[in-house]
């Protein structure tokens, strides 16, 4: 089942032409009073980082198997191609933090943003806050359970990022963009995620997107990371379906890292085969443009 449902997850998956958000939507986005910089970073704390980083997230490093995962860094090549990302989607309205705590403004954020209706900014939001203020992520992301890492918060339409993994800071930002796509954002966002299933179809959503933008840009490097990252997080997703702890977990875990690895050099072959003979079966348009790694 988990070998099957991973090889479904990158059906998706690139080459196929890029899609950037819709003007009808881009035109609905609210403007947040004293937003400040659309992405932001944390004060370097190195105690509470290096705590984070080489302790409390270290099993999910190894379930990932990457070191990039939850290492409290962000090279300025990858906040480019994040805002870049931003700028062809048009997503003004969202705000990035990366590795920063800040309860008050993301309190601030919760009550102004009309697009999600008070009923689930004041129940489900607002649990969601208190979680995020009194356990704070930057010292514990990657405790199972308690906090959520690198994330969406539909709430306050905020990306919470904390890794240097360029694959994973696209993929939440593909998130957002399919936040603005929904009309009721509260219901079909946000509640609609609670439900068994929901969650997977966002996930491979906001992959194939990711995995799509980096084939758009010419970002081939890239491009075959992701499938390395996102397919096996992805299987972390699917696990969680499954009783029985790590017994279950680490063999899905496992088989999501084979099917990305498998992808990847698929890829590679095609991306290599597709030099020899140029122009053909490329189906990037116009607007994709190359950034400088």
């Amino acid at each position: 089942m988990a070998f099957s449902a991973l090889a479904c997850a990158a059906c998706a998956s690139p080459p196929e032409v890029y899609v950037p958000t819709e003007t009808y939507y881009v035109d609905q986005q609210i403007e947040f009073e004293d937003s400040g910089a659309q992405i932001v970073r944390g004060r370097p704390i190195w105690i509470l980082d290096a705590f984070n980083d080489y302790l409390i997230s270290l099993p999910t490093k190894l379930l990932l198997w990457n070191r990039h995962v939850l290492d409290h860094e962000m090279p300025q090549q990858a906040q480019l191609m994040l805002e870049a990302y931003l700028a062809l989607n048009r997503l003004h309205s969202v705000k990035v933090r990366f590795n920063e705590y800040a309860p008050i403004d993301d309190f601030r954020r919760l009550t102004q943003n009309s697009e999600v209706g008070a009923g689930y900014r004041y129940t489900l939001g607002l649990l969601n806050w208190l979680l995020y203020t009194l356990v704070p992520e930057r010292v514990f992301a990657g405790l199972p359970i308690v906090t959520a890492g690198d994330h969406f918060n539909p709430f306050t339409n905020t990306i919470h990022v904390y890794s240097s993994d360029i694959a994973i800071l696209i993929h939440e930002a593909g998130h957002a963009k399919d936040y603005v796509r929904h009309e009721s954002k509260g219901t079909s966002f946000a509640l609609l995620r609670l439900l068994p299933g929901v969650d997977l179809l966002q996930e491979a959503d906001a992959s194939s997107d990711a995995i799509r933008y980096f084939y758009c840009v010419h970002d081939e490097k890239a491009e075959i990371d992701a499938y390395r990252t996102l397919i096996p997080a992805y299987s972390t997703y699917i696990a969680g379906y499954f009783q029985g702890g790590l017994i279950v977990t680490l063999p899905i875990v496992f088989a999501g890292h084979v099917s990305g690895y498998t992808q990847s050099l698929e890829r590679e072959h095609a991306l290599e085969a597709a030099k020899d003979s140029p122009g053909v079966g490329d189906l990037r348009p116009d607007f994709c443009i190359s950034i400088d790694r």
